[in-house]
């Protein structure tokens, strides 16, 4: 109950500010509930799914969460595409994010962080984003009814990507 508490009064104090990161007790709840998913495995739809790596926090994929759940709310829709056509590798782009890999959950209606993961868990697509062995980074934003979890990884080092295209990375 402490822990919906601390959750309910961050989003109510910072929800409406984009810039605003969480306190580090959430970030680290949201991180550690993601990590104990991974590093045990599951089943995505009929798939079992083996254990992959931890992920970490991003406070910039943060920001790329925050932006869109922030549109979203504001222009009352729900969408992998921006309202002017945006994916989330041209968000990534616009952020300065040197993606290499990028991936997106949505939620819309859970009131608690245990809610939109129950939710994720049960989509096939949504938890094999969650259990994408590719992604090692991840930043979720909560604004209004819209919940936005990106997971990211960046491009190498002296390494560019040859298209700008995003597909899927499951």
């Amino acid at each position: 109950m402490k822990q919906v508490t601390i959750l309910f009064a961050f989003f109510v104090f910072f929800g409406t500010n984009l810039l605003a990161q969480p306190p580090n007790r959430v970030i680290n709840h949201f991180v550690n509930e993601i990590n104990e998913i991974r590093t045990k495995g599951c089943r995505c739809g009929g798939k079992k799914m083996q254990p992959v790596g931890k992920i970490v926090w991003s406070d910039h994929l943060y920001a790329t969460a925050a932006s869109h759940a922030s549109e979203m709310e504001k222009y009352k829709f729900f969408s992998h595409f921006s309202r002017n056509g945006d994916d989330i590798g041209d968000r990534f782009d616009d952020f300065d994010y040197p993606w290499r890999y990028a991936g997106e959950n949505l939620g819309e209606g859970q009131d608690t962080f245990e809610e939109v993961v129950k939710d994720w868990l049960e989509s096939p697509s949504h938890c094999k984003m969650i259990m994408n062995v590719n992604m090692k980074e991840m930043g979720i934003a909560k604004r209004g009814r819209y919940w936005v979890q990106h997971f990211g990884t960046k491009m190498p080092p002296n390494h560019r990507r040859t298209s700008r295209k995003y597909t899927e990375g499951n």
